[in-house]
């Protein structure tokens, strides 16, 4: 706006100058500067006018205005100073919603400028209560751990005798006790685990693990429970050699071990099969199963935080939906891979684990 003011009246004064013979008139049009000083501070201030769109724009009408007013030094008739005073007004008109429009973006990219402002505020605000969240179950999982550990130890110290003979009704009570106590401490675990994950202290200690070794030991602390079910439980051994691993024993330990809890508890009847084969730069887990099996609309959500399968629910109420999950978090930053196949419900389910052979920067 000040640029088209300093011009209307540099000009201005220029062609009353030409028309009256007045030529000191032109020099009243220079009081123009004073304006379009004020107008330009006004701009710098309020709309950031040092845009390179604004400045493209100014340049733009300076040089047409520049262009039609130069014209009057050449003019020598009525019509052409007419024809040129047109022309000239018209540019100032268009050059003036021209820098409208770009005022208009501007006061825009300001505002989407808040906007995303305010948004990273509440997006950093989410990120500090995420992380009380995570660090609240943190502390409220290590309280737990230390009585649930208490009671299962003196349960098994019932129930083993140490205390006296109980009788069959009290022995019972006992076992749903520890069952439950024994839930409760997967619970605060899977709790524990996640916790660390989503704060990023997960700790892992790889070395050379042989994998046979880890299957058959968890193929002996899960053949009694599988029997209790009428459950067959097979470890198919792969004829080959299969070579050392090198990972974190524990955890990998625990993640093959949660795919074989769940395929015992999701499995009414028949077998549950734990297969090791090589697998390229891996060696491939695999714990298929007989049981309930999973839809292919549940598949892409099975490992999410909380997630359940629709039928599991039928079968086993005690879960939270955290195993999973927190089995392919640590998979992941140990360089593995884990996954699940399964034609639907009723056909059973195949869950395995890819352990890289050699250790992986992830």
């Amino acid at each position: 706006m000040g640029i088209e003011l300093f011009l209307l009246s540099f000009f201005t004064s220029g062609y009353i100058a030409s028309l009256t013979g007045f030529y000191e008139l032109e020099f009243y049009g220079i009081f123009g500067m004073a304006v379009f000083m004020i107008f330009l501070a006004y701009l710098i201030v309020r709309y950031k006018a040092f845009n390179i769109k604004m400045l493209a724009a100014q340049a733009l009408m300076i040089a047409i205005v520049i262009i039609i007013g130069s014209q009057f030094a050449f003019i020598r008739n009525d019509t052409n100073r007419i024809l040129t005073g047109v022309t000239l007004a018209l540019s100032l008109g268009f050059g003036y919603m021209l820098i409208k429009s770009i005022k208009a973006e501007v006061e825009r990219k300001e505002q989407l400028q808040k906007v995303s402002d305010s948004l990273a505020r509440a997006n950093d605000r989410l990120r500090e209560l995420d992380n009380a969240k995570s660090e609240f179950i943190s502390i409220a999982s290590h309280q737990l751990r230390t009585p649930l550990t208490a009671i299962k130890g003196f349960v098994s110290l019932l129930l083993e005798g140490s205390y006296g003979k109980l009788s069959p009704k009290v022995s019972d009570i006992l076992s749903k006790v520890d069952t439950s106590n024994t839930r409760l401490v997967d619970l605060v675990e899977d709790l524990l685990n996640l916790s660390r994950i989503e704060a990023g202290r997960m700790e892992y200690d790889f070395g050379k693990v042989q994998l046979t070794e880890i299957i058959e030991e968890i193929y002996d602390t899960f053949a009694v429970r599988a029997k209790d079910k009428k459950l067959k439980l097979e470890f198919e051994k792969p004829k080959e050699e299969i070579p050392e691993v090198t990972t974190d024993k524990t955890k990998i330990r625990e993640v093959i071990s949660n795919l074989v809890d769940n395929a015992i508890k999701y499995t009414p009847k028949g077998n549950v099969t734990i297969r090791l084969a090589p697998a390229g730069e891996f060696v491939r887990v695999s714990v298929a199963d007989t049981g309930i099996g999973i839809s292919q609309e549940e598949i892409p959500y099975l490992f999410q935080k909380f997630s359940r399968g629709k039928d599991s629910v039928k079968i086993n109420t005690s879960s939270t939906g955290l195993g999973l999950h927190v089995g392919k978090k640590m998979m992941e930053a140990m360089g593995g891979r884990v996954g699940v196949e399964s034609k639907g419900s009723g056909t059973g389910s195949t869950f395995w684990v890819d352990v890289p052979k050699e250790r992986r920067d992830v």
